[in-house]
């Protein structure tokens, strides 16, 4: 599996919901996360590795006309889904943007994120989410974990005996030649595979078996 996978995001309505519905599947509890830095998401996580989470991603109090395309998507979630993914690079953010303004994408900057876990430890980061138009959800963004302590290693401490491990993550879209392509230009190595839509194939290897989301 490759390792440039930072984590996955499994967007779902309702925090609590989705991450009973996880544990029902796989018979893992997530752990709470935090509520990010805009106070519009919030999260439940579980280790994959030691580099790798699933984020059960879901947003805070009900719909407002200020929500943004994040927001919208994950109150329309009528069950939890495979939303996008996140990847790592050995190139820095400022170079991918680079990339991404080359190919004429919008939103190609990097901005600064962060939450504080229930713990009490702050976590920052900076991420490039570009506008990929050709490819919407099935194109990743890119995170820079600066001097945090990366989530994975935290939650693997915490869950030490309930492990789960990426099995096989795969990116289904109509043009996935191309899809394939652009994931070059920024140096990532995804399989992808032609679906009539933008797809997601996740398989992990949990505690209740073998397990596809």
């Amino acid at each position: 599996m490759s390792s440039e996978i930072d984590h996955i995001i499994w967007a779902c309505a309702d925090l609590e919901q989705g991450s009973r519905q996880f544990e029902k599947l796989t018979g893992v509890r997530p752990r709470f996360g935090g509520v990010h830095a805009n106070g519009a998401t919030q999260n439940a996580l579980v280790p994959l590795g030691p580099r790798c989470y699933l984020e059960i991603l879901a947003p805070v109090g009900p719909p407002t006309a200020d929500d943004d395309t994040w927001v919208r998507t994950l109150h329309t979630a009528r069950e939890p889904r495979v939303l996008t993914y996140c990847l790592r690079s050995g190139s820095s953010l400022q170079d991918l943007a680079g990339i991404a303004a080359g190919l004429g994408w919008h939103n190609a900057a990097v901005t600064s994120n962060g939450r504080t876990t229930p713990a009490g430890v702050v976590l920052r980061w900076q991420w490039l989410v570009p506008t990929a138009e050709p490819f919407g959800w099935a194109f990743p963004f890119f995170i820079d974990w600066l001097d945090s302590v990366h989530p994975a290693r935290s939650l693997s401490a915490e869950i030490p005996d309930r492990t789960i491990q990426l099995q096989r993550f795969a990116v289904g879209h109509p043009n996935a030649i191309g899809l394939a392509q652009a994931l070059g230009y920024f140096g990532a190595s995804i399989p992808t595979y032609t679906a009539h839509d933008s797809c997601f194939e996740l398989e992990l290897s949990t505690p209740l078996g073998i397990v596809s989301l």
